[in-house]
């Protein structure tokens, strides 16, 4: 009777992460064919050790891997890169978002008096304001002149009017003020949100770009070694058969 086989010939050996020798599950991680050149360098210069296409690098290690060749990219684009564009291109390595809702965000952190500034420039700014001033001050001046022209409480010129209008704009304008401080803030952070979603589009762009190409070359080499085997086959064949083999692409 045999004897029972070793514990490395019942199953298949678990490949390990190139990176950091973690035992990978089946399917697990990324082969190294199919990491783009400049992944695939970092990786290499990383482990100091000689790779083949079989070995296979985990989802950890590959995307802390991208990070780097991102930020690599980035710089040798545009040379130092500031902590905001280091922050961006981390996030573009991990494909997580940057958009936020900046406006229900804003609003529901305000104060209540910001939200009363708001309301005062609200008002103040429109035709109704402007319209329903222009009539409260006719009035206020058809009522002394015309109603009250024996005993005006504020006769001509009006003095209690111009303290009144005095105080109004005193008050109103450090209010508007307020309210524009307030939307300048959110105009700044919106603008500061644009920038990082356009800077993150555009490495993002360009990531898809290069790894187009890597998957076209890729195919493209594929394409050729097929090309060659089943000239090869081909000529085995014509030399069995007796048959002049065929010439290859490209020869007279």
């Amino acid at each position: 009777m045999s004897d029972p086989p070793a514990p490395s010939e019942r199953a298949p050996r678990h490949p390990h992460c190139a990176a950091c020798e973690r035992a990978l599950r089946r399917g697990e991680g990324r082969s190294l064919r199919a990491l783009r050149p400049g992944i695939a360098a970092h990786l290499q210069a990383e482990t100091k050790r000689a790779l083949s296409d079989g070995d296979r690098v985990c989802n950890t290690c590959f995307a802390r891997l991208r990070t780097r060749y991102m930020l690599e990219r980035l710089e040798a684009d545009r040379g130092a890169l500031s902590t905001l564009e280091s922050e961006i291109a981390r996030k573009a390595a991990e494909h997580s978002t940057i958009a936020e809702d900046l406006a229900t965000q804003f609003e529901r952190r305000a104060t209540r008096g910001e939200r009363v500034a708001d309301a005062v420039a609200r008002v103040g700014g429109s035709w109704r304001f402007v319209i329903g001033f222009f009539l409260f001050i006719s009035g206020w001046m058809a009522v002394n002149v015309v109603v009250l022209r024996g005993r005006p409480f504020d006769p001509y010129p009006f003095i209690l009017l111009n303290l009144a209008l005095s105080c109004l704009a005193a008050i109103q304008a450090p209010i508007i003020m307020m309210s524009q401080n307030r939307a300048s803030v959110r105009d700044r952070m919106q603008a500061d949100q644009d920038f990082r979603v356009n800077l993150k589009a555009e490495i993002e762009v360009a990531a898809l770009h290069e790894k187009v190409d890597h998957l076209l070359h890729a195919q493209w080499e594929s394409l050729i070694e097929l090309q060659e085997a089943q000239l090869e086959l081909l000529t085995e064949m014509s030399r069995r058969s007796g048959s002049v083999p065929p010439s290859r692409p490209g020869e007279g």
